[in-house]
């Protein structure tokens, strides 16, 4: 991002309802818990900003579609969707006991799990619809940049609570008395709990994300068959609530990708896992699991627990397709910046340009011709919603060209305001041209952001070493930045582009490789920290005139340990803990393509207005 990067005040207006309902361990019952179907929720419609008819960019997005499924067909009350049978290959997944679903059976009882209420043989997605957000009324909550992200979606009236099913079939002659309790777990961006990779001494495997249901204890007579149903959320804090079901710690962002699932069956209700305020945040039960079927303990153990693999379910932020399927309230989803003021550069006072209309313009031109003698001119300069249209083609910025009537350098740029933690990012878009006719530079640079939806302000304690870095507003925001720009180092003015892969770090992390003002060689590439706080991973590859007339995939790939830039699939960049310190805070995505100095070797105020419109399209958006 530019150096003197900024953070919109935003204020969410809607207002959040959900039945706030504190769940604890049920005493054996011979009743079965039952739920009625919900009516699902109807997507709010688009809405059209700007007073521009988007050009017809063409199709070209369609050859990423094998990256992509789409299936908007919901199955049940939760909007849950079932996903394509074969998967892209980037998005498969590990799993803690293996990829095929195991159930319980042992003499004189069979126990069959169904963590979401449907055939475990099949694959399933759930995508996210923001209908809902914060209470602005609240002082903490009005502060908040994202939506309420949780599964189920707590915004669809009365379905609050998702269901685990588990059928409980005993063989015997006796009446037994069980308890059961299931837990989940992310197995996207984790520490491995499989039998391969696991490592008990580091406990990493703490630090996943996992939570459990509440515990459900039910009298099963002899030679009967009984269905018991456990209620569960996965949202924002899983292990905070002691390991007890608590929606006012379940609802908010919760973490992207796929889950895995495990019913614990016992019948002692002292077990370590049937503990009412069993603590999570000192026991990861699928760790502990993994650890008892290393040890004498593993027969016993294999009789105790059923498992669906991480293939089954997968929870995915935003999937937006812009085909009308997905359609929401911009207002609700997209925060288009209206009339924001970005300085061209730090000692820059008022907005001044060479009085000049061209794009024909050459480097002769700009340092002894007629753009050098032009005198300067005040215009309009920023970002404006007038430049941004939400439709379901897509969204479309424009980044206006002027007349002598109406000379301007704005553009338009588009927030996802919902906050996520960890995952990855694709968006398929054609960015406007950043050569003129000339091959000179337009003066446009294109970004793509993840940007810390709620940042701190610098730790000034005398004598720690970095903590006084801030922003201009004081502040340490992480970021994780793709920039597309014209800035070339040594020959400013050649035709070709270049894209910069880096993370804004504010050396919150000192003891990094890479130090403020240093460049080094790291696994064969050059890197640097030249603006101390930017762990910039400068990319090789020169981009032509023609990377600009085709539509390409720009992929963020954000774990706890490393974050991975891909282009059109092919990794470009990796920037991992020994580089920078890796984001670890929520963040938003931010799309946009500016005009400024920092993407131009050159001071922007010198060069020429655009004397025509140019377009950027982005096609799809996925946060998974």
């Amino acid at each position: 991002m530019s150096k003197t990067a900024y953070i919109y005040s935003l204020v969410l207006t809607m207002i959040l309802a959900f039945a706030a309902c504190n769940r604890s361990i049920k005493h054996p019952t011979t009743t079965t818990t039952t739920t009625t179907d919900k009516p699902l929720s109807t997507p709010k419609q688009t809405k059209f900003h700007g007073d521009f008819q988007p050009p017809d960019l063409g199709e070209g997005w369609q050859q990423f579609s094998k990256y992509f499924e789409k299936n908007t067909n919901y199955i049940n009350e939760y909007n849950l969707t079932e996903r394509a049978k074969n998967p892209s290959a980037d998005s498969l997944i590990s799993s803690s006991f293996g990829d095929k679903p195991k159930m319980i059976k042992r003499p004189g009882l069979e126990i069959t799990f169904y963590p979401l209420d449907e055939d475990n043989t099949k694959q399933y997605q759930y995508t996210h619809q923001y209908n809902c957000v914060y209470d602005p009324k609240n002082p903490i909550d009005a502060n908040r940049r994202y939506a309420n992200i949780a599964y189920p979606n707590p915004c669809l009236g009365d379905s609050t609570r998702a269901r685990a099913r588990v059928v409980i079939k005993n063989t015997s002659k006796e009446t037994k008395v069980l308890y059961c309790r299931m837990f989940y777990q992310n197995t996207s961006y984790w520490y491995a709990t499989d039998s391969q990779s696991i490592d008990f001494k580091n406990k990493f495997f703490l630090k996943n994300y996992y939570g459990s249901s509440n515990i459900d204890g039910q009298f099963v007579p002899a030679g009967q068959t009984k269905e018991l149903y456990l209620d569960y959320a996965i949202g924002k804090n899983p292990k905070g609530g002691g390991g007890i079901f608590d929606e006012k710690d379940y609802y908010g962002p919760a973490r992207p990708g796929s889950y895995e699932f495990m019913l614990w069956v016992s019948e002692d209700h002292l077990d370590k896992f049937m503990q009412k305020h069993l603590n999570l945040q000192k026991t990861n039960p699928f760790a502990q699991v993994r650890e008892w079927l290393n040890s004498q303990q593993r027969e016993k153990v294999l009789n105790q627990f059923a498992y669906v693999p991480a293939t089954h379910f997968k929870f995915v932020m935003l999937n937006e397709n812009f085909d009308g399927s997905n359609n929401l309230n911009p207002g609700d989803v997209y925060i288009l910046s209206d009339r924001d003021h970005k300085a061209l550069c730090d000692t820059c006072v008022g907005n001044y340009f060479s009085d000049v209309i061209s794009e024909a313009w050459t480097p002769d031109d700009f340092f002894k011709g007629y753009i050098s003698k032009a005198p300067k001119i005040k215009a309009e300069y920023g970002s404006r919603k007038e430049n941004v249209v939400v439709d379901t083609s897509g969204v479309y910025f424009k980044i206006p060209g002027s007349t002598p009537e109406n000379k301007q350098k704005t553009w338009g740029e588009i927030k996802f305001m919902p906050g996520f933690l960890y995952g990855t990012v694709k968006v398929v878009a054609k960015l406007a041209q950043l050569r003129n006719d000339s091959t000179t530079p337009t003066g446009i640079v294109h970004n793509v952001w993840l940007y810390q939806s709620l940042c701190h302000y610098a730790d000034t304690v005398t004598g720690a070493k970095f903590n006084d870095m801030s922003d201009s507003k004081g502040k340490q925001p992480y970021e994780i930045d793709i920039e597309i720009w014209s800035k070339i180092y040594d020959e400013s003015w050649k035709d070709a582009s270049f894209i910069n892969y880096s993370i804004v770090d504010y050396m919150q992390s000192p003891n990094v490789l890479v130090q403020p003002g240093e460049e080094k060689l790291i696994d064969g590439h050059k890197v640097d920290r030249f603006n101390n706080y930017q762990m910039n991973y400068p990319g090789r590859e020169e981009l032509s005139r023609d990377f600009f007339d085709e539509y390409h995939m720009y992929e963020i790939r954000w774990t706890p340990h490393h974050i991975t830039y891909l282009v059109d699939g092919e990794q470009k960049a990796f920037i991992d803990w020994r580089m920078a310190d890796i984001p670890d805070e929520y963040a938003f995505l931010w799309i946009s393509s500016p005009i400024y100095q920092d993407g131009t070797y050159y001071s922007q105020q010198q060069i020429p207005f655009l004397d025509k419109d140019h377009f950027s399209h982005i096609r799809y958006i996925s946060i998974e």
